[in-house]
């Protein structure tokens, strides 16, 4: 037994064996990795985790108008209530606006910086984005129209990033803005 253990170290300051450890460590990881990614029940499971983070308009605010364009300010709240961290990898929506019972096109928005979403926890931040004035202007006339007040709607979708995968949740949020 004790010639034994002086085999080992032996090798072991030799980096033999070590080389051969890190060797079957890295090999085991890349195979977890192909795994996760090809087999589609494993696929399947981690869409399921990463399905569950709810990503939400918390609110829709006209921030300024000019002659030239209007700003309209989008409060996104993603909620993870994984036990692991994730990545909001991209968000891309469109903002329609109601005239005679129609969605019209207003603008849209495609954010692609990632958002780091806590484990068992909740992110918000804010997306301002920039409107054409005509489109602007039809929105206007159609809250003047209605007293005021006009009904926007955000639809989009966001993607969110589980280790090498990215899954898409598709989101919609109908709002009445005032002005």
């Amino acid at each position: 037994m004790y010639r034994m253990t002086n085999v080992f170290r032996s090798l072991w300051k030799r980096s033999v064996l070590r080389w051969i450890v890190l060797g079957v460590v890295i090999l085991a990881i890349c195979i977890t990795i192909v795994v996760i990614v090809i087999v589609p029940s494993c696929k399947t499971w981690l869409k399921e985790k990463a399905a569950t983070a709810d990503v939400d308009i918390a609110g829709v605010s006209l921030k300024d108008i000019s002659l030239t364009s209007a700003m309209v300010e989008v409060t996104v709240c993603a909620q993870n209530p994984n036990p692991v961290g994730a990545t909001l990898d991209r968000i891309a929506y469109v903002i329609y606006f109601e005239e005679d019972g129609k969605w019209v096109k207003l603008g849209s928005a495609d954010k692609e910086d990632d958002v780091a979403l806590k484990a068992n926890g909740s992110t918000c931040f804010d997306i301002v984005n920039k409107l054409e004035i005509i489109s602007a202007i039809r929105a206007l006339y159609e809250a003047y129209n209605q007293q005021g007040s006009v009904n926007l709607k955000v639809e989009g979708s966001a993607w969110i990033k589980v280790w090498p995968m990215s899954f898409e949740i598709p989101f919609e949020r109908i709002e009445k803005v005032g002005l």
